[in-house]
């Protein structure tokens, strides 16, 4: 079995932000094409990995099980691919904890959806530490 890394990538991404709509922003895409995705990984794979109703995505149970393979198998992906680059960026953040300490996941997933060579550091500390 030949796994698709664009659908592993959205149900990664999906059990992140336990979003289809926020899942499909931060991949570039829509709502629907994430949602075939996801369905034609859980076909291939035999198991339902996502539970949605309208008011909650939460992952099933084999789900849960499949999501940290899952994860090294794009991290595995995103190095071979990195490999192939000469060019390699880093970006450093210094963020007062306060400002954007919630969105911080979802900053740095959209980020690595941009560029998976990408490499970062983030500080964060409270306000009072952040002046010079």
């Amino acid at each position: 079995m030949t796994l698709d890394v664009d659908a592993v990538k959205a149900f990664v991404t999906i059990a992140d932000l336990k979003s289809f709509t926020r899942a499909a922003e931060t991949l570039g895409s829509t709502q629907g094409a994430v949602s075939v995705k996801l369905k034609r990984l859980e076909k291939q794979i035999g198991h339902r990995l996502i539970e949605r109703t309208p008011r909650l995505v939460r992952l099933s149970a084999q789900g849960a099980e499949f999501l940290a393979p899952a994860r090294e198998l794009l991290a595995a992906h995103d190095r071979a691919i990195a490999g192939l680059s000469k060019a390699r960026h880093r970006f450093t953040l210094g963020i007062a904890t306060h400002v954007g300490g919630a969105e911080l996941p979802t900053l740095l997933t959209r980020l690595h959806a941009y560029d998976p060579s990408l490499t970062y550091a983030v500080a964060s500390a409270l306000a009072s530490s952040c002046h010079r």
